[in-house]
């Protein structure tokens, strides 16, 4: 029989590998409010940081949060940090930035509600590793904004962190507040995706200059919000005060020979920079107004969606240089329409991939479901000129709009995908203002064509009939010994 001292030996040795498995995990994502009160994280517990988030007010507790000293010193020198975020109500102090710019293992830096407009010193701010930086004005309590006195101050400190890393980042996502004049004098010669949001920089700079010094520039996103101080926004019109491209007609190209996907937000079919747009460009995401902050709340369905039936054949007519578009993504204002799929298929007929973001408040002069009462043939004609089209999507507000419960989804896509015969893969998804942002991955319901080997039902499916009630079944038991004649 083992001893004691050999029991405790074994248990201690199961509960040390079990702490190994488990401590990596466990501490993989922490926050500061365990290190508010003038302490800071045991030192053997910093090799499993992953993840650190830095806030000095949070949801639960409304009090603020005390940032302490020691809090900084264990940031720079913590051996696995890999990502760190900052949501400060406050103007970021320097000495938390310089500390942050120490880390030798940091390459992702998010700072939201991003303000620099406090005294601020000029410290070095190496940051060796850092390849991906969000600096963003928005965030849980809303878009922070500045006057216009603190913006040459915020400039100067935002121009000097983007220089320290402009040579080593590969993805850049920032607010337009952020961007200044001398934002198109720097190079960029490491970054491949660029995410431009939240309000449209002051003063206004169009998007070719913004990206003059980004040669190997793959991503293009600008989703500038809407603008909703001027009269039309008083008379519930909302439309953007601004175009994205100018009239100088240099194309996207010139300064970005590898851009191949392009998405933008807020446009008018007026905009000049769909006639900027690169000639061999395989991809293009064009949405509706996005809105993720709430500043349309009350009226949303007078925001303006561009591409209507109308519009669209004027854009299209400006993007038939792009003859080697392979992806089209588009917001409609109303439901897809066969002539406005038509008008698609004749300019852009090489398209491979085609998706349509439906409006949660569609018009009702046409058909709204995808009923096979309501489909229309011809919306199969129309896409049958895509002549390489694989892949069809289809993004809504409110699925029940468009769909009524007695017919799921597949019945749907097996009806595209038997009318359209290169088509591969129909795929349907919900839409939020959160996803058209960027904000958030969407998740897909797909169907291919190997997975139908069923006739498509023209009708309600007929419930089965219930089963016949069993009659009941009369049982001859023996008489009791007493009641026996004899």
């Amino acid at each position: 029989m083992p001893q004691m001292g050999e029991s405790l030996l074994g248990l201690s040795l199961t509960c040390r590998a079990l702490r190994a498995q488990t401590m990596p995990w466990i501490f993989r994502e922490v926050y500061n409010r365990e290190a508010s009160r003038g302490t800071v994280w045991p030192v053997s517990l910093w090799p499993y940081f992953k993840i650190v988030h830095i806030r000095d007010r949070t949801a639960r507790d409304l009090r603020n949060l005390e940032i302490s000293a020691e809090t900084l010193d264990s940031l720079s020198i913590m051996p696995s940090l890999v990502k760190l975020t900052l949501r400060l109500e406050s103007c970021i102090p320097s000495d938390l930035l310089h500390a942050i710019s120490l880390s030798r293992s940091l390459m992702y830096l998010e700072i939201h509600q991003a303000r620099f407009d406090g005294e601020f010193s000029s410290p070095p701010l190496p940051f060796p590793a850092l390849e991906t930086l969000v600096m963003s004005t928005a965030g849980f309590w809303g878009v922070v904004g500045q006057d216009d006195a603190e913006r040459p101050e915020q400039a100067l400190v935002v121009d000097s962190l983007l220089k320290a890393v402009s040579d080593r980042l590969t993805e850049l996502r920032i607010s337009g507040d952020l961007i200044s004049t001398t934002f198109p004098s720097t190079t960029w010669s490491r970054l491949r995706k660029l995410v431009i949001t939240e309000h449209p920089p002051t003063p206004y700079i169009p998007v070719c200059d913004i990206v003059a010094n980004m040669p190997v520039l793959r991503r293009l996103e600008v989703f500038y919000t809407l603008d909703i101080t001027g009269e039309d926004a008083r008379r519930r019109r909302i439309f953007p005060s601004f175009h994205l491209g100018d009239e100088s007609g240099r194309a996207l190209s010139d300064s970005c020979p590898l851009l191949s996907v392009i998405s933008l937000g807020n446009l008018l079919p007026s905009d000049p920079i769909f006639a900027q747009l690169p000639p061999r460009l395989p991809s293009l995401d064009l949405r509706a107004p996005v809105d993720p902050y709430d500043y349309i709340k009350g009226f949303p369905h007078h925001a303006s969606r561009p591409f209507s039936e109308n519009t669209l054949p004027c854009v299209l007519h400006t993007l038939r240089h792009l003859q080697d578009l392979k992806e089209l993504c588009l917001d409609l204002e109303s439901f897809v329409h066969a002539a406005l799929i038509h008008h698609i298929g004749l300019a852009l007929p090489r398209i491979e991939v085609l998706e349509f973001g439906l409006p949660r408040y569609p018009c009702m002069s046409s058909p709204s479901r995808f009923n096979p009462e309501d489909r229309n043939p011809a919306i199969l004609t129309a896409l049958n000129l895509f002549s390489h089209l694989t892949h069809l999507r289809i993004v809504m507000d409110f699925p029940v709009i468009y769909f009524d419960r007695r017919y799921p989804r597949e019945v749907t896509a097996q009806w595209f995908l038997r009318g359209v015969p290169t088509l591969q893969t129909v795929s349907f998804a919900e839409m939020t203002d959160i996803y058209r942002s960027g904000f958030q991955e969407v998740l897909w319901d797909r169907w291919d064509r190997g997975v139908f080997d069923f006739v498509v039902p023209t009708s309600p499916p007929t419930p089965p009939p219930p089963p016949p009630k069993p009659f009941p079944v009369t049982e001859t038991l023996p008489l009791p010994a007493w009641k026996r004649i004899a």
